[in-house]
């Protein structure tokens, strides 16, 4: 790397904007897989490179160190698909739709919705499931019950407990991307979003009970929600005991064991619980773990719930999260990214600037990606040296991430989730946006808290904080000590 100067910001400038043509065209005009594009995207700047004497090998060692430094977070894909296969196959997901489906009532329609959409979400780790599966069935409950509640609304609810679900769960692929392009743990990374997040739920829920009481109360019609339960019912066991799992995987976290060990162990468990609960074999456990389920109940509901996971599934997104952690050492090396965020950040003096632009960048590179996943990992390779030369923790930067690209995903009418929504639940983007509450709120009380110093997550270090450092030379200094030097 002593032969490789400083690239200029015209130069660095005409790289970022060739990928975002590559990308951009690739996508919206010529429909070609993401994956390839970014493989090209790579080519692109080795080309560029050669004006600043980059070799071929360099290009391949920094694509090397990219993935190298998130390494941890590629083994989470495999192990996400694996827990949501087997948590499907020992009842553990059907369970809690079965019981959850119980709590919906007229009165509190709407933050029974959101209670419900969370808990699943929670540990699918998947918010198109949750839509998909939990979502159709509330809306058909709300449609054939006549209730009064506008469409809109109750769709904002489910889609504010699906995205907490996906922003917040351990087993969520854009919540390990995000903890993986900044090199955070991920249950630091979801700790430090619970500070904003948490009291966002907590508005969101009590917004919703409000809203729910102005509008008539009416009887809802249980025949929808019999006939999922029936079906369920009749391929599994469904019982209390599904939920050990579950347990076990919170358990862990809470003891703060590391996540790798956390979700093997909690695979381990499901994979006995699976034999001994729903009478399956081991290599049913297995199948379902690689392959994921794939079970005919002939409910479109119940069959769109069940048939998904194993680590097959993770492997398109394993893929592109591969390419794109590789571009992102391939810019960070060059020195491309580090002569664009200097001439961006130059002129920010405050931490609420800085966490500003970050979030505005990550909801620029939503709407122009139309999807979460490249703009994660390229805000969170433009950002990290930053926030750290800053003072700042690289979980306060993946909060700032998940927060202008996950929660603001469905609100953008051309993303790919937006599409999802308004395709399954047949209200438009435009309709429902206003009143996902938690989607809304998250950011900007996240602003608000980083404004007024509250929640700001820094590095501690002894020696930039002067009263660390004097407890810890009086923790040095024994009586003895005193005691010479006051005779």
């Amino acid at each position: 790397m002593e032969n490789i100067k400083e690239p200029s910001l015209k130069i660095s400038l005409i790289v970022l904007i060739g990928i975002l043509i590559i990308l951009l065209s690739g996508t919206l005009i010529f429909k070609i897989n993401i994956v390839l594009l970014l493989i090209l995207s790579i080519i692109y700047i080795g080309i560029i490179g050669k004006f600043n004497n980059i070799s071929q090998k360099e290009i391949i060692e920094y694509m090397s160190y990219g993935c190298s430094k998130a390494f941890i977070g590629l083994l989470f894909f495999i192990l996400i698909g694996g827990i949501i296969g087997i948590f499907i196959l020992s009842g553990t997901v059907p369970t809690l739709v079965y019981y959850g489906l119980n709590i919906l009532s007229p009165k509190f329609f709407l933050p029974t919705t959101l209670l419900i959409c969370t808990l699943l979400s929670s540990i699918i780790g998947s918010s198109w499931s949750t839509v998909g599966t939990v979502g159709i069935a509330i809306i058909g409950i709300a449609t054939t019950s006549n209730l009064s509640i506008p469409l809109p609304i109750i769709v904002g609810a489910i889609v504010s407990g699906a995205w907490f679900g996906d922003k917040m769960s351990p087993v969520s692929d854009s919540t390990v991307m995000t903890a993986t392009s900044v090199g955070a743990n991920v249950y630091d990374h979801i700790k430090v979003m619970s500070m904003t997040t948490l009291p966002a739920y907590i508005i969101s829920l009590i917004a919703y009970t409000i809203i729910n009481s102005f509008y008539e109360v009416k009887d809802i019609d249980i025949n929808n929600i019999q006939i999922i339960k029936n079906t369920l019912n009749s391929v599994y066991n469904i019982s209390i005991l599904n939920f050990i799992p579950l347990l076990i995987l919170i358990i862990l976290s809470v003891l703060k064991i590391d996540a790798i060990k956390s979700l093997l162990i909690t695979i381990g468990i499901a994979i006995l619980c699976t034999i001994f609960l729903q009478n399956k074999t081991l290599y049913d456990c297995f199948e379902a773990i690689m392959n994921g389920v794939n079970i005919n109940t002939n409910n479109i509901e119940v069959d769109t719930l069940l048939n998904r996971g194993g680590i097959n599934s993770m492997m398109s997104t394993f893929l592109l999260c591969f390419f794109a952690l590789s571009m992102g050492g391939v810019l960070e090396k060059c020195g491309f990214l580090k002569v664009i965020i200097k001439g961006i950040t130059k002129k920010l003096k405050s931490t609420f600037g800085i966490v500003f632009t970050t979030m505005s960048t990550c909801i620029l590179g939503t709407a122009i990606f139309a999807d979460i996943y490249l703009s994660i990992i390229l805000n969170g390779n433009m950002y990290k040296e930053e926030f750290k030369k800053r003072g700042l923790k690289n979980t306060m930067l993946s909060r700032t991430i998940e927060e202008g690209t996950t929660l603001f995903a469905p609100l953008i009418p051309w993303t790919a989730a937006s599409a999802f929504i308004t395709a399954t639940l047949n209200v438009a983007t435009i309709d429902y946006a206003k009143y996902t509450i938690l989607n809304l709120v998250n950011p900007i009380l996240s602003l608000i808290f980083t404004l007024l110093g509250i929640f700001i997550v820094k590095i501690k270090m002894i020696s930039n904080n002067c009263l660390s450092f004097l407890f810890f030379t009086i923790k040095k200094i024994n009586l003895k000590n005193i005691i010479q030097i006051l005779k």
